[in-house]
């Protein structure tokens, strides 16, 4: 990870809009999947903010059926702790943790980063790390050039 992509991360670290915005661009990536028809066709409704199953119509929020599900930690809380745990080599302390984050209580967040370090111990971690940079940094350049393009 360069120095530049960390200091790109951190916008998308510190604002919640644009964290769920890039974890959408990350779910679409690897691929939503209908929980009642298994259905891999969706689409996005911006109003309800959770994806359509194109089939039955079915709707998947945002953090259903991800490592997400279940917590009500901040999504952007996601993108610092894969951010710290590429970085570190899954070698990631609470305190650092709570530290990046601010957050005042010790329990979500020890569930919350157990729960991610499990996940990097157990599936490919290179291909885990690869799909998380490519992700956020295609969401950062892209987000670049809309600045760039409102701006003329």
């Amino acid at each position: 990870m360069t120095k530049q992509q960390e200091n790109y991360w951190g916008d998308v670290f510190t604002n919640e809009n644009q964290a769920a915005e890039a974890f959408k661009v990350f779910r679409i990536k690897k691929g939503v999947i209908c929980k009642k028809c298994d259905g891999t066709k969706h689409y996005w409704l911006t109003h309800k903010h959770q994806f359509q199953c194109s089939a039955c119509r079915f709707r998947t929020t945002l953090r259903s059926g991800t490592l997400l599900e279940g917590s009500k930690l901040p999504i952007s809380y996601f993108f610092i702790a894969w951010s710290l745990i590429i970085k570190n080599n899954n070698r990631v302390t609470l305190e650092e943790f709570q530290l990046e984050t601010k957050h005042k209580y010790y329990e979500p967040l020890w569930e919350y980063l157990h729960k991610i370090k499990n996940h990097f111990k157990h599936e490919d971690s290179q291909k885990i790390a690869g799909d998380f940079i490519e992700v956020t940094g295609n969401f950062l350049l892209n987000k670049s050039l809309k600045q760039l393009t409102n701006a003329k």
